[in-house]
């Protein structure tokens, strides 16, 4: 679908898919309990845990105080289990406990559903979508390192 706007810029483009996203990602999980930044918190210790927070937060590209925000919320859930790093003393490997399993899943039906219909409606190959959005990511960090180097250098 032709939108007006579109010819702005690549920043607007993210921006205004960003609010697009956002929306899809709300409709369709209103059901569930998790929201969808939650989910992906669950999702990533689903599929890769068990995580330290830094490795978490490193790989999902925020702030270590934002992570260690949702880590506290999933505990009062009683959904993130912590033992100690085998390796590290200082660190804790964090996973799901079986209740944080349960609502991943129960939250999942939804996602997948939501995933199936967006995929579908691609007008290019999921794998050439992928590929290009982690081109992208790779270049807004390669950006945000400069930016963020760039700062300390000057203040």
């Amino acid at each position: 679908m032709k939108q007006p706007g579109r010819h702005i810029s690549l920043l607007f483009d993210l921006f205004v898919l960003n609010q697009h996203v956002r929306r899809l990602l709300s409709l369709a999980l209103a059901d569930v309990t998790l929201r969808a930044d939650e989910y992906a918190v669950y999702s990533l210790l689903f599929e890769q845990g068990p995580l330290t927070a830094t490795e978490m937060a490193r790989r999902m590209g925020m702030p270590l105080t934002t992570l260690l925000d949702y880590l506290r919320a999933m505990e009062g859930r009683r959904h993130l289990r912590r033992d100690p790093h085998p390796r590290d003393g200082r660190a804790q490997q964090l996973s799901l406990t079986l209740s944080g399993t349960a609502e991943h899943r129960r939250t999942n039906i939804a996602w997948e559903l939501m995933r199936g219909k967006l995929e579908r409606s691609l007008r290019i190959p999921v794998s050439d979508v992928r590929r290009a959005l982690q081109a992208l990511d790779d270049a807004v960090t390669s950006s945000l390192e400069n930016l963020e180097s760039e700062a300390t250098r000057a203040g």
